[in-house]
Parts: structure tokens; sequence; C-alpha cells
């Protein structure tokens, strides 16, 4: 009899057998040839059989025989089609059946799976051919017609993967088991509860794809050899995604003057069209972010130049999809403003929006969708917000335009919904769930938060950081707990559409932030209490250690949640502060470059529009001109920082006896990271303890005083020093060529170096122990970033408000004119000091 199956549900009944004897194959003396039902003798041999149903794209079935051939107990696997059957099998054969193959019609097939949502999978076994067991997987379609059709199948052929023992955790590197781990009774099927499940690579940021993603090689736009040999990596990129019940990929796309003959020439489509291709040969949706006006990172603008007749701008518009639309995306997604900051005249972008989803619908049949940010402290003067009457708030503009537009709402950094987010202008983010939850049914609405902000906020530093995916779990679990009271929209049982990740980089653990993530859209766990919940998400990863899983998954958890109380809500022995402001934990754990410095500067001032974009701090040059109050209000924290984040680091270390030897890449990246944030911790408690005490002896008189200090500087630089020595192990496990991620150097993006170049160099750690002994006034200290080109002109006025309100601050042609070549450290002599 076929399951009832309800939507998103999951069941799961496992026996595992592994081993290299009957119950299982080990991966010794095998090949990667595979071998078919037509050159196969009937002679009675062990064999592992593949079976494929038609309902599997063959670049699947290709990279499914390749991922198990390695197990064959003979020469190769027996490869069936659709029409085939098995060969004669000896004792010990396996069949494993994907997709609507006949041998698993009474298992898996279509009578068996009548009521299962789209896209959703059902796993079983319970039935032999010749006496061998059969385990299959098989799924829905996708309501969506096209490449994405058979999507169900692909998600079960990779959930069968994972009961086999093979992992899908950084999306560069999968890991295949020593074993095979055959199921004995199995029983599980699932559906997804969103329809839309993407991953958004950032790659306005310089992370691991961006060059590909932007048509580039790593030698740069003529690098066509080198363009070529990335595409594996987009191809593991693409698989991960499935594996981790993803049906969508997403990237920004750039410009820049400098190559600006390549960006719209017929070299760069044709290579976006073959990312698009191999994608779409996977079942994957593909869409672009290409922004309106935006002036800021090298974007790719659709009005390359404002400011003429509105006629004028629209052409360029339609102009810029349909050069786009040639490549052959499914989707097209666009951001508001001229920054995050600023914006032309309202009802210009609403007419910018208008045309754009009408066109986009009506010339290509695909839909568009608009990223709507956190920003604060604008609003489009004469169009209202239809739950106030008064001006909407300018993110939210999207409301007056064209329902065909769609909208992403948009967070920043680790923040839920409900959490404390002093950044960019906010108390917190609960005003965005509000118009997510208004919005849902009347447009398309796709959730889109963050699992890595970088810039200087987490993965460059680097702060190994879980609570990530805690908090993105939370946010889903309140919208699916609003959508099942019949909150969301006009309570008619609306839902959003889906989630797109803002993924920006996945080393040092990030790719578990994206795993939990992904795998959220699938199932947030609604049915659990929040800690059941994050338990459920982690069984990807933890379920691997097998016996040491509950190990596992209470240091990931106590990790996080130890995050969250002291760098989000700033709890000191469980007590909030009276204020969050310059006293919760990120603050001080994050990185501090010039542009953050310039920010707290201009937030002072009534003539700027710009507003911090990260959490403020009681800043180390500040101090010694007597601002705050360390001792009563900071230094516990920092204190609290180092004991909790200390201890956890031990139990990371203890952990290792307990891991396989195959999971040790996965493990090192939590275990190293989880040290590195331990070190940042007692680096920086060192540096303010060191700068505080200045004012209780400023004439340098008393010796012990004097040497406590010394001594606390030491242990500062001794932390940033063991950093570096951690940094330097881990760099050599990175999952790509390290000098396209951490090197110094021209890339597509805005910026003059890879994403974890602050990592290799642990820039943010000798910024603050340069603020920490020689005190620089001038913000534009140790500069690396160039305003024009990553903020455009926005940046450069404040910088000129700034300058201007304070002229003590001395020159900013730091600011102006930051770096070509790469910067070294310790930077000064630094070090011979004091």
């Amino acid at each position: 009899m076929a399951p009832r199956i309800p939507h998103h549900l999951a069941i799961v009944v496992l026996v595992l057998l592994s081993g290299c004897d009957d119950e299982g194959t080990s991966t010794s003396n095998n090949t990667n040839n595979t071998s078919n039902v037509n050159n196969t003798n009937n002679v009675a041999q062990p064999a592992l059989v593949l079976a494929f149903g038609e309902d599997l794209p063959p670049r699947v079935r290709t990279r499914l025989t390749s991922l198990l051939a390695p197990y064959a107990p003979s020469a190769a696997p027996v490869v069936l089609g659709s029409a085939d059957t098995p060969p004669v099998l000896g004792t010990g054969s396996r069949v494993l059946g994907f997709g609507d193959h006949p041998l698993c019609d009474d298992l898996t097939g279509p009578s068996q799976r009548p009521q299962l949502a789209p896209e959703g999978y059902l796993l079983r076994t319970g039935l032999t051919t010749q006496g061998v067991p059969i385990a299959c997987a098989g799924g829905s379609p996708s309501e969506d017609p096209g490449p994405f059709e058979p999507l169900g199948a692909v998600f079960g052929a990779y959930r069968l993967l994972e009961r086999l023992g093979f992992a899908f955790m950084h999306p560069l590197e999968p890991l295949s088991p020593p074993q095979l781990a055959f199921p004995e009774t199995l029983e599980e099927f699932s559906a997804p509860r969103w329809a839309l499940r993407g991953l958004h690579l950032h790659t306005m940021h310089p992370v691991e794809m961006t060059h590909v993603l932007n048509g580039w090689g790593p030698g740069g736009t003529d690098d066509a050899s080198g363009f070529e040999a990335m595409l594996p990596e987009w191809e593991s990129v693409l698989e991960w995604s499935l594996a981790n019940g993803q049906n969508t990929v997403q990237w920004v796309l750039l410009e820049a003057p400098e190559w600006m003959e390549f960006s719209r020439s017929e070299a760069r489509r044709e290579r976006l069209a073959r990312l698009v291709g191999i994608a779409h040969e996977w079942g994957l949706r593909v869409g672009v972010d290409a922004p309106i006006a935006l002036e800021q990172q090298n974007a790719f603008r659709l009005i390359p130049v404002t400011g003429g007749t509105l006629a004028e701008e629209l052409t360029q518009l339609t102009d810029s999809l349909d050069w786009l639309m040639g490549a052959g995306f499914d989707f097209i997604a666009t951001e508001t403003g001229t920054s995050e900051f600023t914006h032309p005249d309202p009802a210009r972008m609403v007419a910018w929006m208008d045309t754009m989803a009408a066109h986009l619908d009506e010339v290509h049949g695909v839909f568009a969708l608009i990223k709507v940010h956190c920003s604060t402290g604008q609003t489009a003067e004469g169009y209202a917000d239809p739950r106030t009457g008064e001006d909407i708030n300018i993110n939210f503009l999207p409301h007056h335009a064209d329902p065909r537009m769609g909208i992403m709402p948009h967070t920043v950094e680790f923040y839920a919904f409900n959490d404390p987010a002093p950044t960019y202008g906010n108390t917190d983010f609960m005003y965005m769930f509000d118009f997510l939850a208004y919005e849902a049914g009347r447009r398309r609405v796709v959730w889109y938060p963050e699992t890595a902000y970088w810039v200087s906020f987490d993965v460059d530093v680097p702060l190994f950081l879980p609570v990530y995916g805690h908090r993105r779990l939370s946010d889903l679990r309140r919208i699916a707990g609003a959508e099942n009271a019949n909150l969301m929209g006009t309570g008619a049982l609306e839902r959003m559409d889906g989630q797109l990740i803002f993924s920006s980089g996945w080393e040092w653990g990030y790719w578990l932030n994206d795993v939990i993530t992904a795998r959220g859209a699938w199932d947030p766990h609604i049915e659990a209490d929040d800690d059941t919940a994050f338990r459920r998400a982690l069984l990807p990863l933890t379920s691997l250690f097998g016996d040491a899983s509950g190990t596992l998954a209470d240091l990931i958890v106590d990790t996080a949640m130890a995050q969250k109380a002291l760098l989000i809500e700033g709890l000191i022995d469980g007590v909030p502060p009276d204020t969050i402001e310059q006293r919760n934990g990120q603050a001080y754990l994050q990185g501090v470059e010039t542009w953050d410095d310039v920010s707290d500067l201009a937030a002072s001032l009534p003539v700027t529009a710009a507003s911090m974009t990260q959490p403020d701090r009681l800043g180390l040059v500040d101090m010694r001109t007597g601002a705050g109050n360390y001792s009563q209000e900071v230094e516990p924290l920092l204190a609290a920082m180092v004991s909790t984040f200390g201890a956890l680091s031990l139990r990371w270390d203890d952990f290792a006896q307990q891991v396989p030897a195959h999971l040790e890449p996965l493990y090192r990246d939590l275990a190293v990271g989880a040290k590195v944030l331990y070190l940042r911790a007692l680096q920086i408690h060192g540096l303010y303890d060191y700068v505080d005490a200045y004012w209780d002896d400023p004439l340098h008189l008393d010796e012990t005083l004097q040497a406590w200090r010394t001594e606390r500087l030491g242990q500062a630089r001794e932390a940033l020093d063991e950093a570096l020595l951690e940094v330097g192990d881990l760099e050599s496990s990175y999952r790509t060529e390290p000098d396209r991620i951490a090197g110094w150097g021209e890339n597509p993006t805005a910026y003059r170096f890879a994403y974890l170049w602050t990592v290799r160099t642990l820039f943010y750690w000798w910024r603050d122990e340069g603020k920490a002994v020689d005190a620089p006034s001038n913000p534009c200290y140790l500069n690396i970033i160039d305003p024009a080109r990553v903020s455009g002109s926005g940046s450069v006025e404040t910088l000129q408000d700034v300058f201007g309100a304070m002229p003590s601050l001395g020159s900013s042609e730091g600011c102006l004119n930051p770096p070509t070549e790469e910067p070294t450290y310790p930077q000064d002599d630094l070090r011979a000091r004091p």
C-alpha cells in the first residue's frame, strides 16, 4: 500500500550495515570504470548494480555513477537504463535504484507516492531481485516546467547517497565514506515546505566563485582556458545545491571601466550561457542579480548612464535585460537606489521597476525580483505605507510597483528578526518580518538572509560563527509559524515563495551556516522546540560521526548559544546590559577598517545620510581621551568571552580523538575556527586592558602598573602570533587555490584583495594593535579600500563632510588613495614599540 505522505514530513527508519563482507562494500580493489548490462557476462558474481530512471538528468546519472564506482566489488558497477534488467547476481551483490526504474516501481514508483508534494522524495527498501536487496530513491516532479521538472528524483538520489555515508557539507569538497553503509531497512519520505530554495553567491565580494561566474579566468577576462578550468568547481557547487535540497542558483554580475570592453561582449555572454547551460543540465533554475542604477562595488548596471530622460533610461534598461536574457537566465534580480543609503526620485524608481517586471514577463516569460534592504533613514515622499498612511520606507517602495515585481526582504549579518541589531541604524529587524508577512500573497516574496556578511564582520577576521545557522533557522521557524497561524498577507493560508541564501564564502566553517540555512528552507522543523530543531538541523553533519554525533551536536549548540548570549545580547552571567550599544561582544571581536571609522565619525554629523554598517564599539583611540566606562561596562564582557570561548576551544580540541579520518577536514575547520575565535577574544581583552590603564598612570611613574600593561600587551601580541600560525596551517586545506581566495591582486570586484587576504595577514588584528599602541586619530589609518570603487560617490562625499567638520583629523589622502601594492605587517616597525 502506498504511504500517505503529508507535506514536508520526513520519517526515517534505518538500520545501517557497514563493512567489507556481504553486508557492505569497501573501496579497495576498484576502478572508476563502469559496466552496463550489455557487456556483463551472466556469471554469478558479486556486483554493485545502479539502476537509473529516465527522470534523472543525464549529468546527475553520470555523477552518481562516478561517486559509487569505487565501491563496486568487481571491476566496475553494473549500470542499468530504464529498459535494462540486471545480469545474474552473485552473493554479496547490492542494487541501488534512482528515479523511476522498473526495479523500483513497487517501492518508490509513481503508484507509491500519489500524495507526495512537488519535489518531494521517497526512499524505501523491502524488495529483492534474485534475492538481492534493493534500495530505491524516487521523487515527484517540480511544479515548474523545463529543466527543473524531475527534481524530486534528484533530491531522493542525493538523500540516498547520504544514507550510504556520503557527505555534501563544503560546496567544493564532497566527502566519500571509507565504505558504504547499505540500509537494511529504510522508509523515508519528505517534501519541501517552500517552492523556491536557492543559493545566492554574493560575487560583489571576492569569494570562491567570483571569477568564473563573471566569465573570468584566474588571469582575467582574456583567460579563456582558466575559465574552462574552473567549471568543475561550478559543477561541485551545483551538486552541493541539489544535495542540500536547493533548486535555484544566482549570483551578482559585475563590470568596471577597466574591462568594459569585455563586460557586454559576445565572448562574455557565451561564457555566461555556458554556466547557465551546465546548471540547467543539473536541473537547476538560474538567476542573475543586475542592479538598476547602483553605484557601488562594480555593479553591472541595467541603466549604465542615469540623468537623461526617463525614456532614454528605460531604453537602456530593456536593452540590458535583453542582453542578459541572451544567456538563458530564468529570472533576473535587482537592487533599489543608487547605493544602500541614497536613492533617486521615487517616481523614477517605480517606473524603472514597472518596466523591468513587465518587460521580463511579456517579452521573455521570466520573473523579476528586487532586494528590500534594511538601511534606515530614507522615505519615499508621496508614496504611502498602506499600514500607516505615512511616507513609506524607501526600501519598501516596491510595494507600489507592478505586482509582477517580486521582492527579496533582506537583513544583514547574523541577527534574527527579534535580536537586538545595532547595525545600519536599526534596533532590530522585526519591521522586515512585518513587511515580508504583509506582502506575502500580493506578489512573489523570497526571503533573503545572510550566512556571512564578510566586510570586516565575520569570515574575514576570521570569526567562527555557527550562531549564523542558529539564527537563520530561527527566522525560518518564525515565518513558518506565522504561515501556520494564517498571519501572512491577507491571512488566507498565504505563504512566502521561498528563500535565497546570501552566501559570502565557505572556508572557516561557513559551509555549515549554508547547510543549515539551505535545509531549513526544506524543513524548518516547526514541530519541535528551538533546541531540538537546531539539533535536527545539524544532523546532516553530526550523524556522520556515529557514536560521537551527540557530543559534536552538544559542541556546536553550546558554541552557538554562547555566541548568541555574548556576541548578540551582551549577556554577562545571564544579565543583559542597560543598552546594547557598545555593550555587545560582536562589536569588539569583529574587524574595524577605515570606512567603519569614517561612518562612526559621520554618524555624529547631521549632514550625512550614512549610518554604521556594524555594531559600534568603545574605540581604542577614543579611550585615550577618557571616553567610556571600560572597567564596569566593557571589561566584564571581554573577560567573559575569553573564559567562555577558551573553554569551548579546549572541548573542540578534546573531540579530535573521536573524529573519523575521512571527516578530518570538516572537523579542522570547526576546531581551528573555535581556537582562533578564542585567540581573538584574548587579543582584544589584552589590548583594551593595556589602553584602559593609560589614564591610571599617564606619566608612566608606577612601575608595577606599567609592568602589568606591558604584560597585557604582550599577551595580546602572543595571541596574534599564535593565530597567524593557525591561519597559515588551515590555509593549506582551503578547497581551492589559496592565492585566488586569500591573495592580493586584481579580480572582478571593487576590492584589490581576495576575501580571505585579511585572514592570511590578520589585517584587522594588526590594525587594532596599532590603534592600541600608536593611537592614530586619523580614520585613514591602514586603509585598504578605494571608496570610489567600493561605495561610489556617496562615500567620498561623506569623507569630505567628516574631514570638513573635523580639521584636526589631518589629511584624507590615505582614504582616497589606498595602496596598490600588497601591504606587509607588522606595520611601521610596530613591534618595536612601546
